[in-house]
């Protein structure tokens, strides 16, 4: 009995849908809007929170210890710069190794090269790059190495590479971008609502005497429903479909712009996209599901009072 019941509602829905071809499109044609836009929205806030990583990656200080200080001096601070727990990374860069880094830098330049050899000895001291979890955290560090005597005798200098505005900006931008973002959602969203209860409503209309008459043969409210309810959820379901493809399509064709934006990174779109497919997808459905069952629901509410 329940899977006549099922089947029958299943039917009365598809013959809904197709009746009114030209608006059950227009109706897809907004639930996928308003899906696009919600997917967008997400895509703008995984590049605009890749783009402020890979600046914060960006971000160190640099201990540029005196030519004369020992390894085991510098291994020293680097075990107490370790231990604090607002340090990420400690890395240590020999002389040998940072000469090597000069070299490689001005290979095209002749002049600073064969300066280089004139020098004979290794004129560069070693170094240490500290990363801390947070950028606001690189202050504490510095004001460490400053009020630490035994760290000031051994220290030549020491450099803070801030790029703090420009990761206030990125986050500012992804704000913005995420405050219009949900604002060209709400009012698709709202657009869909209205486009899918007059869509019913025009269907009801349509069977308005069939209604009824199985009203006032005892048809329960559940059954009257029923159709109405499962072409509303076909539009979602519809509209999902046609937004997953999509998408995908407009993944794989920003993926390159986005690779020539962020440098290299491992990240991309369609990346981001298989990894959070039933996250994104998902709840999409769900919600634009809802929303649907909620616009039917109010669109019936006048034919159930009979």
């Amino acid at each position: 009995m329940i899977f006549l019941s099922i089947s029958r509602i299943a039917k009365f829905s598809l013959q809904n849908f197709f009746r009114n071809i030209w608006l059950s499109l227009v109706t897809i044609t907004i639930i996928v809007l308003t899906l696009f836009s919600v997917t967008s929205l997400v895509f703008v806030n995984a590049v605009m929170n890749q783009a402020i990583k890979l600046v914060e990656s960006k971000v160190d200080v640099s201990v540029y210890f005196k030519p004369t200080v020992i390894e085991e001096q510098i291994v020293a601070v680097q075990s107490n710069l370790v231990e604090l727990p607002y340090v990420k990374e400690v890395r240590h860069v020999t002389k040998s190794q940072a000469l090597a880094g000069l070299r490689e830098q001005y290979k095209d330049s002749p002049l600073i090269l064969e300066s280089l050899k004139e020098l004979g000895n290794n004129p560069l001291g070693d170094t240490l790059i500290v990363n801390t979890y947070e950028t606001q955290d690189y202050q504490k560090v510095i004001d460490i190495l400053k009020a630490t005597p035994e760290y000031a005798v051994l220290i030549d200098s020491q450099s803070f590479d801030d790029n703090s505005y420009i990761i206030d900006k990125l986050e500012q931008i992804s704000k913005q971008v995420t405050g219009i973002g949900w604002g060209v959602t709400v009012f698709f969203a709202l657009i869909s609502l209205l486009v899918i209860v007059n869509t019913i409503r025009i269907a009801i209309y349509t069977h308005r005497d069939e209604i009824g008459i199985m009203k006032l043969v005892g048809a329960s409210n559940t059954f009257v429903r029923g159709p109405f309810i499962g072409e509303a959820i076909l539009y979602a379901i519809l509209g999902s479909i046609i937004t997953f493809g999509l998408t995908y399509i407009v993944a794989g064709f920003s993926d390159p712009y986005i690779v020539g934006l962020l440098g290299k990174t491992d990240f991309t779109l369609l990346n981001y996209l298989n990894a959070n497919v039933l996250y994104i997808f998902g709840g999409e459905l769900i919600g634009i599901t809802l929303i649907s069952v909620i616009a039917t629901s109010l669109a019936l509410r006048r034919y159930m009072r009979i």
